[in-house]
């Protein structure tokens, strides 16, 4: 690498590393971290190939792992359906936007000049990508205590707020609201499956939209197996929307 182009990712860089707290050792993970596929997309024939999904990917779990961690600790009397309740709220596309726009770090997302003339810098997906795509980014450069200190910084508080002020409703009341809103129609539910003793019954639920079945879950109550299919069926509209907005 030459000097200049040592400058150059310090440039690039330096303004990025204030807000987030940490000064990367290998600039370039930050850098695509920062990189939308868009402009690798436009930048291919030059031999340009790096975007932030991998890292994405990564981000996304180590996010899980550390909100999941806190809240085990922190909330002892939580129970885990809340937990995961809590969790959602948090780590969801909205939410982690609001945290990216926050701390101005949508300034700083390298984009190709098609995605930046339909307002991609305000596209909530892409600012949730980005935030998953930083904590991917610190966790490879600097290992999980650095990740999670940034995630300490940017979600802890809301984590305790969102349990205090039960900022949250359960997965088939978010669900309905969505589906009513989005699709004009309310989910159904169906107890496709019981099994295991009477004392210990284990049942699956499915979750339509329509005709559409969207997932099932499982639990030890009907109630508990319809919640488990509508979390699941919340994650995979929420995925498919992200999917969504990313091929257009």
């Amino acid at each position: 690498m030459t000097n200049t182009k040592k400058r150059s990712s310090s440039v690039i860089c330096a303004p990025a590393e204030k807000i987030i707290g940490y000064t990367f050792k290998k600039k370039q993970i930050l850098i695509t971290a920062l990189t939308h596929r868009s402009y690798a997309n436009e930048l291919r024939k030059q031999g340009f190939q790096y975007n932030n999904e991998r890292l994405e990917f990564l981000g996304d779990a180590v996010l899980e792992l550390v909100v999941s961690d806190y809240l085990f600790k922190t909330f002892p009397d939580l129970p885990e359906g809340l937990m995961t309740l809590v969790r959602a709220a948090v780590v969801k596309t909205t939410s982690l936007a609001e945290e990216v726009v926050k701390l101005g770090l949508g300034e700083h997302l390298i984009m190709g000049h098609g995605e930046e003339k339909t307002g991609g810098r305000n596209k909530e997906y892409l600012l949730a990508n980005l935030y998953e795509s930083l904590v991917g980014a610190m966790y490879v450069d600097g290992g999980m205590k650095k990740a999670a200190a940034f995630i300490e910084k940017t979600l802890f508080a809301k984590i305790s707020t969102t349990v205090e002020k039960k900022n949250y409703t359960d997965a088939k009341t978010q669900l309905q609201e969505l589906t009513q809103q989005d699709y004009k129609i309310t989910p159904t539910y169906t107890i496709i499956q019981e099994s295991g003793p009477a004392h210990e019954r284990t049942y699956v639920a499915a979750v339509h939209i329509g005709k559409k079945k969207l997932s099932d879950g499982s639990g030890p109550s009907k109630q508990k197996a319809e919640e488990d299919a509508a979390q699941k069926a919340l994650e995979l509209l929420d995925n498919l929307k992200r999917d969504s907005h990313a091929q257009d």
